[in-house]
């Protein structure tokens, strides 16, 4: 009769003690997620930009402003089909935006998909070109008419 009596506390113990682990666990659910504005532009270009409710792809990052200092402060996502027919890019400040590593994705956490889509759209030339010299080298017939690739030079550079 007393062992009766013995298991009854540790089969309430062993109860609220696995309860407890499964609270541990729903709370550890979400989304571990970091600066954009920390990343190398290596990391960032190429990934998905989806909504924070992770249901909706709304583009990728195309193309990065860097500050001065190498650090990102602008991301172009660049939108298609089905939402455009034709390539749509706009322009997102890094505070809206967070990396989701486990899901090798940046996360839009600022504004709401419906503010994004209403976004304007930038030009389709518009690429940042400014690391080097403006007049072209001698000898050489480069002239810079402001479609090259974007200059990384420098932007991997450890802080």
């Amino acid at each position: 009769m007393e062992r009766r009596h013995l298991q009854r506390p540790l089969l309430t113990l062993l109860s609220a003690g696995a309860m407890l682990a499964l609270g541990a666990c729903a709370q550890t659910g979400t989304m571990a997620s970091q600066d954009v504005s920390t990343l190398s532009p290596l990391q960032l270009v190429g990934l998905t930009v989806q909504s924070a409710d992770l249901t909706r792809t709304l583009g990728q990052v195309d193309d990065l402003i860097l500050a001065p200092d190498n650090r990102v402060e602008q991301v172009i996502v660049g939108t298609g089909s089905p939402m455009y027919p034709t390539p749509h890019r706009v322009v997102v400040n890094t505070a809206d935006l967070r990396y989701a590593p486990n899901r090798q994705a940046v996360i839009l956490v600022g504004m709401t998909p419906t503010e994004f889509a209403a976004l304007p759209m930038t030009g389709s030339n518009d690429r940042m070109l400014s690391m080097g010299p403006t007049a072209p080298m001698p000898g050489g017939p480069m002239t810079r008419t402001g479609a090259e690739p974007t200059n990384w030079t420098g932007a991997t550079v450890r802080r």
